[in-house]
């Protein structure tokens, strides 16, 4: 197999470098050019309102590039995640070349929540792909259901490694005793979060953006980034922030309702007590009430947060480490992920 695969070099905190950093050196690869240059240029105000006035105009140039590696490179697989920056118009062409084309969308393909989470090329792209994955069981199947093609599940997974997990242990940070939300604001999560406070309920918050979207309160606690350019002063800090708190809470966008999203797996590899919405991926994936907790509506969250914060430190303890326990010992890791996806490719 030779695979050309989404990526970037200039971010490595992606689901993609999370799997290619697993790649096992039985094949040739490469990652696709293209979406490190289409986020170069909308770095630039002027590419930025050609892209919003005349979107096309970026799209084929990302075509261009794209046609090009795959002259260079000549792969037999393409595995594009979303492909947002590109159109049917390449995709149309690299498939009458006999190369296989697969969709990885960590998003809904179809149903679009926001302008981040796909666009028209995402979705007039879908008949030219010879395999959809998606991380939704349920997206999968409406799919294959809607479009008649074929698909795939394969979940979200955990990348923090025993090193990372070993140095949280060993840092022994004292818990915090409070609701934590780590994430960036949006209009559910604000009227969420302002209702549990007018609850007093307490909360800390880290993300981009909080202090312009909530007016100060006693009860909250808004973290600033760490470091110019990225919100932690290093990779293992997420992890203790992750653990330290006593409730994690967990929000869905709309479509990741009834399935799962990334703090699924990544509060409870960290030993953390997550308190996520109700759904039935995650029962299959974590024993509710004791692994994880669940809510159904703002009266059940209220309820599970005062009720997380009244328990003894020594269950919370035990909850913890069944949650890790679980996540390792079914392996939610991306590197099983990455057996999972390659066995798909191949």
């Amino acid at each position: 197999m030779r695979l050309l695969i989404s990526g970037s070099a200039k971010n490595s905190n992606t689901i993609g470098s999370f799997i290619i950093q697993h790649f096992d050196g039985s094949f040739e690869y490469e990652m696709l050019h293209f979406p490190d240059a289409f986020a170069e240029l909308l770095r630039s105000r002027f590419y930025r309102l050609i892209y919003r006035v005349f979107p096309l105009f970026l799209i084929r140039k990302m075509d261009k590039l794209f046609m090009k590696q795959v002259a260079d490179f000549k792969p037999t697989v393409i595995l594009i995640f979303k492909g947002m920056e590109i159109s049917k118009w390449s995709l149309k062409k690299i498939k009458a070349m006999g190369i296989k084309l697969v969709n990885y969308n960590f998003d809904h393909p179809f149903i679009h929540f926001s302008r981040g989470t796909g666009n028209r090329f995402v979705k007039e792209a879908i008949p030219y792909y010879d395999l959809h994955i998606s991380y939704s069981s349920f997206i999968a199947a409406a799919l294959k259901e809607k479009y008649k093609v074929n698909t795939a599940w394969i979940p979200f997974g955990f990348h923090i490694t025993d090193d990372q997990y070993n140095q949280v242990l060993a840092e022994n940070r004292p818990e915090i005793n409070r609701v934590c939300f780590v994430g960036n604001p949006d209009q559910l999560r604000i009227t969420i979060l302002k209702k549990l406070l007018a609850e007093k309920i307490p909360v800390d918050l880290y993300g981009f953006g909080w202090e312009k979207q909530m007016p100060a309160h006693d009860l909250m606690t808004i973290h600033a980034p760490r470091k110019q350019g990225a919100f932690w002063s290093d990779p293992s800090e997420f992890w203790k922030v992750l653990r330290q708190y006593r409730v994690q809470l967990n929000f869905f966008r709309p479509h990741n309702e009834g399935s799962h999203n990334l703090r699924t797996f990544e509060v409870p590899a960290a030993g953390g007590i997550l308190l996520t919405p109700a759904s039935e991926e995650q029962e299959k994936f974590f024993a509710a009430g004791e692994e994880i907790f669940f809510y159904t509506n703002f009266e059940t969250l209220h309820e599970q947060c005062r009720w997380l914060m009244s328990q003894k430190e020594d269950w919370i303890l035990s909850v913890r480490n069944k949650a890790r326990t679980k996540s390792v010992g079914i392996d939610y890791s991306y590197q099983r992920r990455t057996k999972d996806l390659l066995l798909l490719l191949q």
